[in-house]
């Protein structure tokens, strides 16, 4: 499978290589203004970010919001999208939910409840969390939660369209892994 990871600079991207061996990777480090193309690739895997301290809605010295080009690039894209992090908050920013700051960084493997369409049985699972922000309400018009916590919204899903997202880092462990996820939102376009 050929897939554009869109690099927003985070700390994990040797562990997301390592998920994605045997696929053709190419990589784009994310700056305001550079050009984002997914047109001779399979999937696309944003990031998670931060190190910079640029989160979701910090703005650019020109006073637009640092991740624009993303932004629109999510709403024009046609590939499988797989957001991770702060790929998944941009996914949800990007489709109109706002973003919160959590009083507290959430580090570590942390419970939280996958939810099954027409069904009671939920189940409790753990996954490598490392975030500051949430998405604390979706757009029900464009996604449905698929996994909740404490803190939020961990997994999203778009109804129509192949996009899957998560607040956890499936690339560093936990019952959901990083090759998975690439092949259920694969799956889903077809």
């Amino acid at each position: 499978m050929r897939i554009l990871v869109v690099n927003n600079n985070t700390s994990y991207l040797p562990q997301i290589r390592q998920n994605l061996v045997g696929h053709d990777i190419d990589v784009i480090e994310y700056m305001p203004g550079v050009e984002l193309n997914s047109r001779d690739k399979d999937l696309v895997i944003l990031t998670g970010g931060g190190g910079e301290g640029r989160e979701a809605n910090d703005r650019h010295k020109d006073g637009d919001l640092w991740y624009k080009y993303e932004l629109q690039f999510i709403l024009d894209n046609k590939k499988p999208l797989l957001g991770i992090c702060m790929g998944f908050e941009l996914i949800s920013q990007a489709y109109g939910s706002p973003i919160e700051e959590l009083p507290r960084k959430i580090i570590g493997f942390k419970e939280m409840r996958l939810r099954r369409r027409g069904s009671n049985i939920k189940k409790t699972i753990k996954q490598f969390k490392y975030h500051n922000f949430r998405v604390s309400g979706i757009s029900s018009k464009h996604f449905e939660a698929k996994a909740v916590s404490r803190s939020g919204i961990e997994i999203i899903q778009h109804k129509t369209k192949p996009i899957l997202a998560t607040q956890f880092h499936p690339e560093l462990g936990g019952e959901y892994k990083l090759h998975q996820l690439v092949r259920q939102v694969a799956r889903s376009s077809h």
